[in-house]
């Protein structure tokens, strides 16, 4: 093999190992920072997604009520892939679903959420969303 075809082979490795990492890297895991619609009112939420070995989303969220903080849970029942995946979000208020859709590099999403009503899930009509937090912002 000549030095200029052990080249080429080199950088079509390079290239292709750096595209898979970059890509395995995008996820929906992190802090998001953003805002939803809570009984009429925009509300800041911090949104903190993790995903588990199976793919499957779960996480938290604590958004604020005047001077007091509103704290609940998001599971995903069945686990997804993709950039668009539904929760279930549950908090004092009740439990709901949430669909997630992310953008391409997982740096933010736009959601709809709705509540349930005697255990079904009504139509996610109330906005959710979230961009990646700056990783110097303190919770406030």
């Amino acid at each position: 093999m000549n030095t200029r075809s052990f080249a080429l082979a080199v950088a079509a490795l390079l290239f292709y190992g750096l595209g898979t990492a970059n890509g395995l890297a995008a996820s929906p895991a992190g802090r998001f920072c953003g805002e939803m619609i809570s009984n009429g009112d925009y509300r800041d939420v911090e949104t903190v997604l993790n995903v588990d070995k199976s793919g499957r989303i779960d996480g938290t969220y604590e958004a604020r009520e005047g001077n007091a903080r509103l704290q609940g849970t998001l599971k995903e029942t069945d686990p997804g892939s993709g950039p668009s995946r539904t929760v279930i979000w549950t908090d004092k208020y009740g439990t709901g679903l949430l669909n997630l859709n992310f953008s391409d590099d997982y740096s933010a999403f736009k959601g709809r959420w709705g509540p349930s009503d005697n255990g079904r899930f009504e139509a996610a009509s109330h906005t959710w969303s979230g961009v990646r937090c700056n990783p110097q912002s303190a919770k406030q």
